[in-house]
Protein backbone atom coordinates (compact mmCIF):
# COMPACT_ATOMS: atom_id res chain seq x y z
CA UNK A 1 0.00 0.00 0.00
CA UNK A 2 2.94 2.65 0.61
CA UNK A 3 4.32 1.37 -2.08
CA UNK A 4 1.41 2.74 -4.49
CA UNK A 5 1.26 5.63 -2.63
CA UNK A 6 4.80 6.42 -2.88
CA UNK A 7 4.36 5.73 -6.79
CA UNK A 8 1.65 7.90 -7.48
CA UNK A 9 3.25 10.85 -5.53
CA UNK A 10 6.59 10.30 -7.97
CA UNK A 11 4.47 10.44 -10.98
CA UNK A 12 2.64 13.42 -10.05
CA UNK A 13 5.71 15.50 -8.91
CA UNK A 14 7.09 14.23 -12.54
CA UNK A 15 4.22 15.67 -14.28
CA UNK A 16 4.44 18.74 -12.22
CA UNK A 17 8.18 19.23 -13.41
CA UNK A 18 7.53 18.46 -17.23
CA UNK A 19 4.33 20.76 -16.93
CA UNK A 20 6.65 23.47 -16.04
CA UNK A 21 8.94 22.33 -18.23
CA UNK A 22 6.98 22.46 -21.29
CA UNK A 23 5.36 25.94 -20.50
CA UNK A 24 9.34 27.43 -19.78
CA UNK A 25 9.95 26.37 -23.52
CA UNK A 26 6.69 27.50 -24.73
CA UNK A 27 7.16 30.41 -23.46
CA UNK A 28 11.34 31.49 -24.37
CA UNK A 29 10.42 29.77 -27.94
CA UNK A 30 13.41 31.19 -29.61
CA UNK A 31 13.28 34.32 -32.07
CA UNK A 32 9.54 34.25 -30.91
CA UNK A 33 7.33 36.52 -28.26
CA UNK A 34 3.43 36.41 -27.62
CA UNK A 35 2.55 39.83 -27.14
CA UNK A 36 0.51 41.15 -29.65
CA UNK A 37 2.28 44.47 -28.91
CA UNK A 38 5.50 43.54 -29.26
CA UNK A 39 6.94 45.74 -32.47
CA UNK A 40 7.75 43.54 -34.99
CA UNK A 41 11.10 41.94 -36.13
CA UNK A 42 12.27 40.29 -39.38
CA UNK A 43 14.80 37.60 -37.90
CA UNK A 44 15.85 35.22 -39.98
CA UNK A 45 16.15 35.36 -43.89
CA UNK A 46 16.20 31.72 -45.72
CA UNK A 47 16.01 30.91 -49.59
CA UNK A 48 17.61 28.21 -51.43
CA UNK A 49 21.19 29.13 -51.70
CA UNK A 50 21.37 29.50 -48.31
CA UNK A 51 23.24 32.98 -49.20
CA UNK A 52 20.07 34.99 -46.78
CA UNK A 53 20.33 37.86 -48.86
CA UNK A 54 17.51 39.88 -50.15
CA UNK A 55 19.38 40.11 -53.76
CA UNK A 56 17.69 38.09 -56.20
CA UNK A 57 18.86 37.62 -59.86
CA UNK A 58 16.65 34.68 -61.66
CA UNK A 59 17.89 32.94 -64.56
CA UNK A 60 14.80 33.40 -66.83
CA UNK A 61 11.18 34.41 -66.43
CA UNK A 62 10.30 30.76 -65.57
CA UNK A 63 12.29 30.56 -63.04
CA UNK A 64 10.47 31.92 -59.17
CA UNK A 65 11.03 34.17 -56.70
CA UNK A 66 11.48 32.07 -54.26
CA UNK A 67 11.90 32.74 -50.48
CA UNK A 68 10.58 33.19 -46.51
CA UNK A 69 11.11 34.88 -43.58
CA UNK A 70 11.23 34.63 -40.24
CA UNK A 71 9.46 37.25 -38.09
CA UNK A 72 8.28 37.98 -34.67
CA UNK A 73 5.59 37.63 -32.72
CA UNK A 74 4.95 35.04 -35.56
CA UNK A 75 1.07 34.98 -34.04
CA UNK A 76 0.52 38.72 -34.73
CA UNK A 77 2.00 39.75 -37.65
CA UNK A 78 1.53 39.63 -41.42
CA UNK A 79 4.15 39.50 -43.71
CA UNK A 80 3.93 41.20 -47.23
CA UNK A 81 6.22 41.28 -50.68
CA UNK A 82 6.08 44.36 -52.71
CA UNK A 83 7.89 44.41 -55.85
CA UNK A 84 7.83 48.40 -56.99
CA UNK A 85 5.63 49.17 -54.90
CA UNK A 86 3.02 46.98 -55.64
CA UNK A 87 1.77 44.11 -52.76
CA UNK A 88 2.15 41.20 -55.40
CA UNK A 89 1.93 38.27 -52.22
CA UNK A 90 1.39 38.08 -48.79
CA UNK A 91 2.49 35.84 -46.23
CA UNK A 92 6.10 34.33 -44.57
CA UNK A 93 7.19 32.17 -48.19
CA UNK A 94 7.07 33.53 -51.72
CA UNK A 95 7.26 31.95 -54.77
CA UNK A 96 6.07 33.57 -57.85
CA UNK A 97 7.67 34.77 -61.34
CA UNK A 98 7.91 38.10 -63.45
CA UNK A 99 8.55 39.15 -66.77
CA UNK A 100 12.46 39.92 -67.71
CA UNK A 101 13.62 43.08 -66.11
CA UNK A 102 14.87 44.70 -62.69
CA UNK A 103 13.02 45.20 -59.78
CA UNK A 104 13.12 46.61 -56.17
CA UNK A 105 11.76 44.28 -53.90
CA UNK A 106 10.38 45.05 -49.97
CA UNK A 107 9.25 42.86 -47.49
CA UNK A 108 6.83 44.32 -44.87
CA UNK A 109 5.76 42.86 -41.32
CA UNK A 110 2.92 44.34 -39.42
CA UNK A 111 1.61 43.30 -36.92
CA UNK A 112 -2.43 43.30 -35.45
CA UNK A 113 -1.07 46.72 -33.82
CA UNK A 114 0.29 48.64 -37.05
CA UNK A 115 3.57 48.03 -36.06
CA UNK A 116 5.82 47.31 -39.10
CA UNK A 117 9.84 47.03 -39.97
CA UNK A 118 10.58 46.21 -43.72
CA UNK A 119 13.66 44.61 -45.59
CA UNK A 120 14.69 46.11 -49.20
CA UNK A 121 16.49 44.16 -51.18
CA UNK A 122 16.48 43.79 -55.50
CA UNK A 123 14.83 41.01 -58.21
CA UNK A 124 17.01 41.10 -61.42
CA UNK A 125 15.13 38.61 -64.16
CA UNK A 126 17.21 37.51 -67.35
CA UNK A 127 15.52 36.91 -70.46
CA UNK A 128 15.65 33.75 -72.26
CA UNK A 129 18.19 34.32 -75.05
CA UNK A 130 15.90 34.06 -77.65
CA UNK A 131 13.69 36.52 -76.22
CA UNK A 132 12.76 40.16 -77.69
CA UNK A 133 14.58 42.46 -75.16
CA UNK A 134 16.33 45.33 -74.44
CA UNK A 135 17.63 46.64 -70.73
CA UNK A 136 18.64 50.39 -70.18
CA UNK A 137 17.41 51.11 -67.10
CA UNK A 138 15.37 53.90 -66.50
CA UNK A 139 17.88 56.20 -65.87
CA UNK A 140 19.21 55.79 -69.34
CA UNK A 141 16.09 56.22 -71.01
CA UNK A 142 14.01 59.94 -70.93
CA UNK A 143 12.12 60.67 -73.61
CA UNK A 144 9.01 63.53 -75.04
CA UNK A 145 6.24 62.25 -76.38
CA UNK A 146 5.60 63.13 -80.23
CA UNK A 147 9.93 62.63 -80.53
CA UNK A 148 11.11 59.35 -81.97
CA UNK A 149 12.93 57.48 -78.80
CA UNK A 150 15.56 54.65 -79.74
CA UNK A 151 15.48 51.63 -77.77
CA UNK A 152 18.80 49.28 -78.01
CA UNK A 153 18.42 45.32 -76.84
CA UNK A 154 18.48 41.95 -78.66
CA UNK A 155 16.19 39.97 -81.05
CA UNK A 156 14.19 43.36 -81.46
CA UNK A 157 12.64 42.06 -84.92
CA UNK A 158 10.27 40.25 -83.13
CA UNK A 159 8.23 42.98 -81.64
CA UNK A 160 4.95 43.64 -83.06
CA UNK A 161 4.12 46.05 -81.08
CA UNK A 162 5.36 47.98 -77.72
CA UNK A 163 3.20 48.62 -74.83
CA UNK A 164 3.86 51.40 -72.40
CA UNK A 165 1.81 50.29 -69.18
CA UNK A 166 1.23 51.42 -65.39
CA UNK A 167 1.89 48.25 -63.33
CA UNK A 168 4.75 45.84 -64.39
CA UNK A 169 2.47 42.78 -64.81
CA UNK A 170 1.42 44.98 -68.45
CA UNK A 171 -2.67 44.73 -67.79
CA UNK A 172 -2.72 48.36 -67.41
CA UNK A 173 -1.94 49.55 -70.48
CA UNK A 174 -1.29 53.32 -71.48
CA UNK A 175 -0.19 52.98 -74.73
CA UNK A 176 0.43 50.47 -77.64
CA UNK A 177 2.77 51.91 -80.31
CA UNK A 178 3.68 50.40 -83.67
CA UNK A 179 7.84 50.18 -84.26
CA UNK A 180 8.84 52.98 -86.68
CA UNK A 181 10.33 51.23 -89.77
CA UNK A 182 13.51 50.16 -89.93
CA UNK A 183 14.02 48.25 -86.59
CA UNK A 184 16.93 45.62 -86.43
CA UNK A 185 17.78 43.03 -83.70
CA UNK A 186 19.95 45.53 -81.89
CA UNK A 187 17.92 48.60 -82.25
CA UNK A 188 14.83 49.96 -82.72
CA UNK A 189 12.54 53.14 -82.61
CA UNK A 190 9.42 54.41 -81.37
CA UNK A 191 7.20 57.49 -81.43
CA UNK A 192 5.24 58.52 -78.11
CA UNK A 193 2.20 59.75 -78.41
CA UNK A 194 0.93 62.42 -76.43
CA UNK A 195 1.79 60.92 -72.95
CA UNK A 196 1.46 62.47 -69.25
CA UNK A 197 4.72 62.89 -67.27
CA UNK A 198 5.80 59.85 -65.37
CA UNK A 199 7.50 56.07 -65.10
CA UNK A 200 6.40 53.69 -67.37
CA UNK A 201 7.12 49.99 -67.97
CA UNK A 202 7.91 48.83 -71.79
CA UNK A 203 6.54 45.66 -72.30
CA UNK A 204 7.30 44.08 -75.97
CA UNK A 205 4.24 41.67 -77.61
CA UNK A 206 5.13 39.69 -80.23
CA UNK A 207 3.22 38.45 -83.51
CA UNK A 208 1.44 36.21 -81.34
CA UNK A 209 0.76 37.88 -78.69
CA UNK A 210 3.14 36.70 -75.95
CA UNK A 211 4.31 39.20 -73.35
CA UNK A 212 8.05 40.42 -72.80
CA UNK A 213 9.82 42.24 -69.71
CA UNK A 214 11.99 45.48 -71.41
CA UNK A 215 12.76 48.04 -68.27
CA UNK A 216 11.08 51.46 -67.85
CA UNK A 217 10.91 54.63 -70.12
CA UNK A 218 10.51 58.04 -68.12
CA UNK A 219 8.13 60.36 -70.47
CA UNK A 220 8.56 64.42 -69.98
CA UNK A 221 6.23 67.62 -71.34
CA UNK A 222 8.69 69.86 -69.72
CA UNK A 223 12.14 70.63 -70.19
CA UNK A 224 14.11 68.42 -68.15
CA UNK A 225 17.98 68.63 -67.15
CA UNK A 226 19.27 65.06 -67.61
CA UNK A 227 23.54 65.86 -66.85
CA UNK A 228 26.22 68.22 -67.16
CA UNK A 229 25.04 70.59 -64.19
CA UNK A 230 26.72 68.92 -61.39
CA UNK A 231 30.47 70.56 -61.48
CA UNK A 232 31.71 73.33 -63.75
CA UNK A 233 35.02 75.06 -64.33
CA UNK A 234 35.01 79.27 -64.09
CA UNK A 235 35.72 80.36 -67.95
CA UNK A 236 35.65 77.52 -69.88
CA UNK A 237 32.72 76.00 -71.79
CA UNK A 238 30.10 74.48 -69.93
CA UNK A 239 27.15 72.13 -71.43
CA UNK A 240 24.32 70.98 -69.70
CA UNK A 241 22.10 68.09 -71.53
CA UNK A 242 18.53 67.50 -71.34
CA UNK A 243 15.51 66.78 -73.32
CA UNK A 244 13.06 69.82 -74.58
CA UNK A 245 15.49 72.59 -73.92
CA UNK A 246 15.47 74.71 -76.94
CA UNK A 247 13.33 76.91 -75.77
CA UNK A 248 15.45 77.80 -72.70
CA UNK A 249 16.53 81.64 -72.39
CA UNK A 250 19.05 81.97 -68.68
CA UNK A 251 21.43 80.17 -66.70
CA UNK A 252 21.85 81.59 -63.39
CA UNK A 253 24.60 80.34 -60.87
CA UNK A 254 24.29 82.29 -58.00
CA UNK A 255 23.24 85.82 -58.79
CA UNK A 256 25.11 85.45 -61.94
CA UNK A 257 22.46 85.19 -64.89
CA UNK A 258 24.11 84.15 -68.35
CA UNK A 259 21.55 84.82 -71.59
CA UNK A 260 24.56 84.19 -74.12
CA UNK A 261 23.83 80.86 -74.83
CA UNK A 262 24.41 78.27 -77.33
CA UNK A 263 20.72 75.95 -77.37
CA UNK A 264 19.03 72.49 -78.45
CA UNK A 265 16.89 70.52 -77.95
CA UNK A 266 18.97 68.39 -76.20
CA UNK A 267 21.67 70.85 -74.65
CA UNK A 268 22.45 74.65 -73.41
CA UNK A 269 26.31 75.43 -73.64
CA UNK A 270 27.54 78.51 -72.32
CA UNK A 271 31.21 80.02 -70.33
CA UNK A 272 30.79 79.03 -67.23
CA UNK A 273 30.86 82.20 -64.84
CA UNK A 274 33.88 83.46 -62.34
CA UNK A 275 33.26 81.18 -59.38
CA UNK A 276 35.36 80.55 -56.26
CA UNK A 277 36.05 76.80 -55.29
CA UNK A 278 33.00 75.43 -53.33
CA UNK A 279 29.47 75.29 -53.83
CA UNK A 280 27.03 77.33 -55.51
CA UNK A 281 23.36 77.28 -56.89
CA UNK A 282 22.18 76.81 -60.58
CA UNK A 283 18.48 77.41 -61.49
CA UNK A 284 17.63 77.61 -65.90
CA UNK A 285 14.04 79.73 -67.01
CA UNK A 286 12.30 79.15 -70.60
CA UNK A 287 12.08 82.50 -72.79
CA UNK A 288 8.32 82.44 -71.06
CA UNK A 289 9.82 82.42 -67.68
CA UNK A 290 8.83 78.73 -67.21
CA UNK A 291 11.69 76.91 -64.96
CA UNK A 292 13.53 73.89 -66.34
CA UNK A 293 13.73 71.12 -63.77
CA UNK A 294 16.70 69.26 -62.50
CA UNK A 295 15.95 65.21 -62.07
CA UNK A 296 16.98 64.52 -58.43
CA UNK A 297 16.43 61.88 -55.79
CA UNK A 298 14.36 63.96 -54.26
CA UNK A 299 12.42 64.44 -57.79
CA UNK A 300 12.15 66.98 -60.01
CA UNK A 301 13.48 70.20 -58.85
CA UNK A 302 14.07 73.92 -59.81
CA UNK A 303 17.57 74.90 -58.05
CA UNK A 304 20.53 72.48 -57.53
CA UNK A 305 23.78 72.43 -56.21
CA UNK A 306 26.44 72.56 -58.39
CA UNK A 307 30.68 72.54 -57.59
CA UNK A 308 33.50 74.23 -58.56
CA UNK A 309 36.19 71.76 -58.51
CA UNK A 310 39.97 72.88 -59.23
CA UNK A 311 40.12 71.57 -62.16
CA UNK A 312 42.09 72.44 -65.27
CA UNK A 313 41.15 71.92 -68.72
CA UNK A 314 43.70 69.71 -71.23
CA UNK A 315 41.45 68.91 -73.87
CA UNK A 316 37.37 69.89 -74.76
CA UNK A 317 35.22 68.06 -77.51
CA UNK A 318 32.95 66.60 -77.59
CA UNK A 319 33.55 63.79 -79.92
CA UNK A 320 32.69 60.58 -80.75
CA UNK A 321 35.22 57.76 -80.35
CA UNK A 322 35.49 55.41 -82.98
CA UNK A 323 38.58 53.34 -82.39
CA UNK A 324 40.45 56.87 -84.16
CA UNK A 325 43.77 57.22 -82.15
CA UNK A 326 43.93 61.10 -82.77
CA UNK A 327 40.28 62.05 -82.25
CA UNK A 328 40.93 62.79 -78.46
CA UNK A 329 44.58 63.88 -78.53
CA UNK A 330 47.03 65.72 -75.80
CA UNK A 331 50.93 66.31 -76.18
CA UNK A 332 53.69 65.84 -74.35
CA UNK A 333 53.87 69.96 -74.18
CA UNK A 334 50.46 70.45 -72.65
CA UNK A 335 51.39 67.70 -69.98
CA UNK A 336 54.11 69.79 -68.94
CA UNK A 337 52.06 72.11 -66.50
CA UNK A 338 50.74 68.72 -65.10
CA UNK A 339 52.60 68.11 -61.56
CA UNK A 340 53.57 64.40 -61.05
CA UNK A 341 50.28 62.30 -58.92
CA UNK A 342 47.76 64.38 -60.11
CA UNK A 343 44.57 63.40 -60.74
CA UNK A 344 43.38 63.41 -64.83
CA UNK A 345 39.49 62.93 -65.71
CA UNK A 346 37.96 62.07 -68.84
CA UNK A 347 34.11 63.23 -68.95
CA UNK A 348 32.20 61.53 -71.12
CA UNK A 349 28.73 60.53 -72.33
CA UNK A 350 27.47 56.89 -73.15
CA UNK A 351 24.57 57.42 -76.14
CA UNK A 352 22.82 54.74 -78.08
CA UNK A 353 25.34 51.82 -79.29
CA UNK A 354 26.05 48.21 -79.53
CA UNK A 355 28.88 48.56 -77.30
CA UNK A 356 31.21 50.44 -75.29
CA UNK A 357 34.69 50.37 -74.87
CA UNK A 358 37.60 53.00 -73.95
CA UNK A 359 41.48 52.52 -74.21
CA UNK A 360 43.15 55.37 -72.24
CA UNK A 361 46.77 54.80 -74.34
CA UNK A 362 49.52 56.30 -76.56
CA UNK A 363 48.92 57.13 -80.42
CA UNK A 364 48.63 54.32 -82.67
CA UNK A 365 48.20 51.30 -79.82
CA UNK A 366 51.59 51.80 -77.69
CA UNK A 367 51.90 51.48 -74.43
CA UNK A 368 48.73 51.77 -72.26
CA UNK A 369 48.34 54.64 -69.67
CA UNK A 370 45.27 52.67 -68.45
CA UNK A 371 44.56 49.34 -70.07
CA UNK A 372 41.16 48.69 -71.98
CA UNK A 373 38.16 48.90 -70.49
CA UNK A 374 34.59 48.16 -71.27
CA UNK A 375 31.66 51.07 -70.57
CA UNK A 376 28.92 50.78 -68.74
CA UNK A 377 26.17 53.03 -66.68
CA UNK A 378 28.36 51.39 -63.58
CA UNK A 379 31.58 53.00 -64.73
CA UNK A 380 32.54 56.28 -62.82
CA UNK A 381 31.74 59.36 -64.93
CA UNK A 382 33.82 61.43 -65.32
CA UNK A 383 36.86 58.15 -65.57
CA UNK A 384 39.69 58.99 -63.39
CA UNK A 385 43.68 57.91 -63.30
CA UNK A 386 46.71 59.04 -61.75
CA UNK A 387 49.17 60.71 -63.65
CA UNK A 388 51.90 58.74 -62.24
CA UNK A 389 56.03 58.71 -63.08
CA UNK A 390 54.79 55.66 -65.46
CA UNK A 391 52.49 57.45 -67.15
CA UNK A 392 54.69 60.77 -67.55
CA UNK A 393 57.67 58.51 -68.67
CA UNK A 394 55.46 56.85 -71.56
CA UNK A 395 54.08 60.83 -72.57
CA UNK A 396 57.50 62.29 -72.49
CA UNK A 397 58.77 59.48 -74.86
CA UNK A 398 56.11 59.11 -77.38
CA UNK A 399 54.66 62.78 -76.98
CA UNK A 400 51.47 62.55 -76.34
CA UNK A 401 48.67 60.12 -74.79
CA UNK A 402 45.07 59.77 -76.61
CA UNK A 403 41.67 58.53 -75.52
CA UNK A 404 40.24 55.65 -78.33
CA UNK A 405 37.77 53.21 -78.35
CA UNK A 406 33.91 52.95 -79.29
CA UNK A 407 30.64 53.53 -78.84
CA UNK A 408 30.91 56.59 -76.20
CA UNK A 409 31.04 60.75 -77.18
CA UNK A 410 34.26 62.00 -74.84
CA UNK A 411 33.20 66.14 -73.60
CA UNK A 412 36.90 67.45 -72.35
CA UNK A 413 39.75 65.98 -70.06
CA UNK A 414 40.74 67.45 -67.31
CA UNK A 415 43.34 67.18 -64.26
CA UNK A 416 43.01 68.32 -61.00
Amino acid sequence: MLKDIMKTKFLYIAALVMAVVFSACENNTPYDTQSPDDAPLILRPYNESGTGSFTYNLANPDTPLYDSVTVTPSKYTTVNWYIDGTLVFTGEKIEQTFLAGSYELLIEAVTQAGKRTERKGSVTVQPYSTDPHSAAPAAGRHCVPGNPATLDGSNLTKVDKVLLTSDFAGKQIVHTIVPDAGATDAQMTITLPETPDGLYYVRFLDAEGKMYGAEDINVHNVAVVLAGYESFVPGSEWTITGVKLENVASVQVDETVITALTVTATSVTFTAPAAEVGEHTISIKNADGSSVYFITADGLVETVTTIVSAETTLWEGPVALDWDANLVNITADQMAEVPVGSTILVYFEIPEAEYHNMRITTPWWGDDLVAQFDVTPATPNPFTFTYDDRCKGIVDMVGSWSVVGFGETINKVTYK
